[in-house]
C-alpha cells in the first residue's frame, strides 16, 4: 500500500522512480536541471523584497 503515492518534482511533474532522481530540501526531482530551476524560483521568493509593487 505504501508504494501507491509517489512523490513528483515539483518543476516538471514526473513521477518518483526508485532509485533515479535526486533529493534536495525534501524535495524528489529527476535531474540536476530542475533541481536548479527550482532553487532559482525559490531564491527568487524568498529574496523579493516586501510590498504590492516591487
Amino acid at each position: 500500500m505504501f508504494g501507491l503515492f509517489k512523490r513528483k518534482d515539483p518543476i516538471c511533474g514526473m513521477k518518483e522512480e526508485k532509485g533515479k532522481g535526486i533529493e534536495n530540501n525534501g524535495n524528489w526531482f529527476c535531474s540536476n536541471s530542475c533541481s536548479e530551476k527550482y532553487e532559482k524560483a525559490r531564491s527568487k521568493i524568498i529574496n523579493k523584497k516586501p510590498g504590492c509593487c516591487h
